[in-house]
């Protein structure tokens, strides 16, 4: 327990250095390159996925107007404010970092949002949210950060309503008995798959972004500062090699 307490400590302390800062251009302008016209321009912080990807997470969420949704891991938020104003529905950003959540709570105006979205931090695996609460949630491209993941997505199932939907994109790897088959964390916690699929052409593209996080190593340092790029070149060094053990993964799980 006291180690996972450390551990818990340290991670929020290195999302903290992660979103002390902004992103910088030229840490965007590789994303754009890569993903062309299904880049996410002006939501894209953090993750690997595309337009599509995130027009296909709003339209599997099922929820309408004036219902409630979490998002898991939100970051700095874009993505999931974007999903909450296209469906006219309420926001509940949460994330473990306190300053992800400082910096998404400074977007609310950009989109539209200033009645319907507040943010909270804290551990996702021991929320203080009523059971039954939420009309759906998402997750993306976070659960595998997650220390606990299994108390995590049980804790999700928990606070979400009968009938709602749980949306997660997130890594597989073959490597790891708990990740190996992402499906099994989702059934354990007592959803029904309703959607399971590898997201297109994601390895082309994570790894065409890691070989250009190397080789702009010098314009990121220059352009976010030592601390805050050490954090893709270290992830795209780490991971590199192991994008072939790995693979991308959209779900939809539903509670019963």
């Amino acid at each position: 327990m006291k180690n996972e307490k450390t551990i818990l400590l340290n991670m929020k302390k290195l999302f903290n250095t992660i979103y002390k800062g902004e992103r910088s251009q030229s840490f965007r302008d590789i994303f754009k390159e890569v993903y062309g016209n299904d880049y996410l321009e002006g939501l894209n912080d953090e993750n690997f996925i595309s337009m599509t990807d995130l027009q296909k997470i709003a339209k599997n969420l099922n929820i309408g107007p004036g219902e409630t949704f979490i998002d898991v891991g939100c970051g700095r938020g874009a993505p999931g404010m974007w999903i909450a104003r296209e469906l006219g529905a309420n926001y509940l950003g949460f994330d473990l970092s306190e300053k992800a959540v400082e910096k998404a709570s400074k977007r609310v105006m950009e989109f539209g949002l200033e009645n319907n979205a507040k943010f909270q931090a804290g551990d996702i695996c021991a929320t203080d949210f009523p059971d039954n609460y939420f009309h759906g949630a998402i997750s993306i491209d976070i659960l595998g950060f997650v220390i606990d993941k299994r108390a995590a997505v049980k804790e999700v199932a928990r606070i979400l309503r009968k009938g709602a939907l749980f949306v997660v994109t997130c890594w597989e790897d073959e490597q790891s008995p708990l990740m190996k088959d992402f499906r099994l964390l989702l059934r354990e916690a007592g959803f029904v798959i309703k959607l399971f699929e590898e997201i297109p052409d994601w390895e082309r593209r994570q790894r065409e972004v890691y070989q250009k996080f190397l080789e702009s190593k010098k314009d990121l340092i220059k352009d976010m500062g030592r601390e805050a790029a050490f954090v893709p070149i270290m992830e795209a060094k780490k991971y590199l090699p192991l994008l072939k053990y790995l693979k991308h993964v959209l779900a939809v799980g539903k509670k019963p």
